[in-house]
């Protein structure tokens, strides 16, 4: 869930100050042009949520990616969208319904439309639980940028991962989101959204 203002300045994105005033009332500042943002307006939630995404999270992810050695972390990154996109594409939480989030993102995402329940249960098991639970995968995952696939089964039961391809198909996945996000013509998926994203 998104960050929310306190008394003191806290940044709810980059270069999105927010706080409370006096009355407890909240003030949220985009420094970049000195605008003042309306908490409770879907359109500038969409601006606070892509910044969000964008720039902490995935543009670093793509730094991360220029160098072999950081394929664990940037897919650690790139797995932390799937859940949280979820939630706000449905307009539910997933307390408590982790793992069915998380596999309906992965199939959406990754177009994984013959994928069986126990690949999708040993998806989560080893990669989603592995990474946020563990900190390290389960052995099931290989991780390769030698793979032709952003991410597929092996008939030797492995989850072979290609980072870069995971990580591009997550970033377009998300472009495409904030893209039919701005489009008022998607009422129902600008709805969900402004039901679970709230910084106030």
């Amino acid at each position: 869930m998104p960050k929310k203002p306190r008394d003191e300045p806290i940044y709810l994105a980059p270069e999105i100050l927010a706080y409370r005033d006096l009355q407890y009332n909240p003030q949220v500042i985009d420094e970049r042009n000195t605008m003042q943002l309306d908490p409770q307006n879907v359109d500038d939630k969409i601006t606070i949520y892509e910044r969000q995404v964008k720039e902490w999270f995935l543009d670093r992810a793509q730094s991360l990616c220029k160098r072999k050695d950081n394929n664990f972390v940037f897919v650690m990154i790139a797995t932390s969208y799937i859940e949280g996109v979820e939630q706000y594409r449905n307009g539910e939480e997933s307390n408590g319904n982790s793992k069915r989030f998380f596999s309906s993102g992965m199939k959406r995402i990754f177009n994984l439309s013959d994928i069986t329940d126990a690949q999708l249960s040993a998806l989560y098991k080893h990669l989603r639980c592995g990474l946020f639970h563990n900190g390290m995968s389960g052995d099931a995952v290989v991780l390769s940028r030698k793979f032709t696939e952003a991410i597929s089964i092996s008939s030797r039961d492995t989850i072979d991962i290609n980072p870069r391809k995971f990580l591009n198909a997550i970033i377009q996945d998300f472009e495409h989101y904030i893209d039919d996000l701005k489009n008022e013509n998607n009422a129902e998926l600008r709805n969900h959204f402004d039901r679970i994203f709230f910084v106030i």
